[in-house]
C-alpha cells in the first residue's frame, strides 16, 4: 500500500447494515461479469488521515432494508482477508452490485436527484456497472421496482418519471 497509505476501517456489518456504494461496487466474486473497477482505492486510505467506509442499512446513508430486506447481501470476507483485514477477523457482509445500485438510487431519490438532476445513477452509470441487458432487467424488477413501497408520493412521483430510463444502452 506504500508508505503513506493502509487499508481503510471497515465497520462492523451484519446483511441489515453493509458495505454499499463504491466500495461495493469494486468487489466481486469469481465469475461475476459486473463491478465499476477502480482497483485498491476504494479500501485504501492515508496514514494521517484515516478513514472509515460507509454502510448502508439501518443508521447508514440510506437503508433498502424497508423494501429489499437482506436481498443481495453477501459475506466477502474471504475477498477483503489479507490486504484489507486480517484472516479470521469475521464477516464482512457487503452489497452485491444490484444492491449498491438501488442503494445509490434511494440516496438520489432522497435527496429528489434522481429525475431531474441525477447525480450518482445515471442510465449511463448504471450501463458501466451493469453489462447485459439481462443485468438490467434484473436489476429493474428486483431491486428498483420494490424500491417504491418505501418512497412517499413527492418522491414516488420523480422516481416513476425516472424508472423507464433505465434501460442498456
Amino acid at each position: 500500500m506504500g508508505e503513506h497509505h493502509i487499508a481503510v476501517r471497515i465497520p462492523v456489518t451484519t446483511p441489515t447494515r453493509y458495505l454499499s456504494y463504491e466500495a461495493a461496487l469494486n468487489l466481486r466474486l469469481p465469475g461475476e461479469q459486473t463491478g465499476d473497477w477502480h482497483g485498491d482505492m476504494p479500501f485504501v486510505t492515508l496514514k494521517d488521515s484515516p478513514r472509515t467506509l460507509n454502510f448502508a442499512g439501518p443508521g447508514g446513508f440510506t437503508d433498502t432494508t424497508p423494501s429489499l430486506g437482506s436481498k443481495g447481501v453477501r459475506n466477502m470476507a474471504h475477498i477483503l482477508e489479507g490486504q484489507y483485514i486480517p484472516p479470521g477477523s469475521g464477516p464482512v457482509w457487503v452489497a452485491n452490485h444490484f444492491r449498491a445500485i438501488a442503494d445509490y438510487v434511494l440516496l438520489d431519490t432522497r435527496d429528489c436527484w434522481s429525475a431531474r438532476y441525477p447525480r450518482h445513477v445515471t442510465v449511463r452509470c448504471i450501463n458501466q456497472w451493469l453489462s447485459t441487458p439481462a443485468q438490467i432487467e434484473h436489476l429493474v424488477e428486483e431491486y428498483l421496482k420494490p424500491l417504491r413501497k418505501q418512497l412517499p408520493s413527492e418522491e414516488l412521483e420523480l422516481y416513476e418519471a425516472w424508472l423507464p430510463t433505465v434501460a442498456f444502452d
